[in-house]
């Protein structure tokens, strides 16, 4: 269902190193990979939840929406980033 969503993760992080849940409407392929290289441009630690798409249809993500995860303190700087990139579409 969900297949083109899969981007590649960053390194291991402690589910502690990030804390703040930032749901997107992204969920273009194209969209998703410059989100995920804005966010390691910009040294974002960043976790992408949702990549099973049995999580998924369980978490209520049918759209398979891009949702990631990023500390407290990058927080605000990420939520640009993806807003930037949910407003180019």
């Amino acid at each position: 269902m969900c297949s083109d969503c899969h981007v590649p993760l960053m390194d291991r992080l402690d589910e502690d190193d990030v804390d703040v849940l930032i749901q997107t409407g992204i969920y273009n392929p194209i969209a998703i990979g410059l989100a995920a290289s804005l966010l390691q441009e910009a040294g974002i630690p960043f976790f992408v939840v949702d990549q099973n798409p049995t999580v998924q249809q369980e978490s209520g993500n049918v759209f398979c929406w891009w949702n990631v995860r990023v500390p407290k303190e990058r927080e605000a700087e990420a939520r640009e980033i993806l807003q930037n990139v949910e407003d180019s579409k």
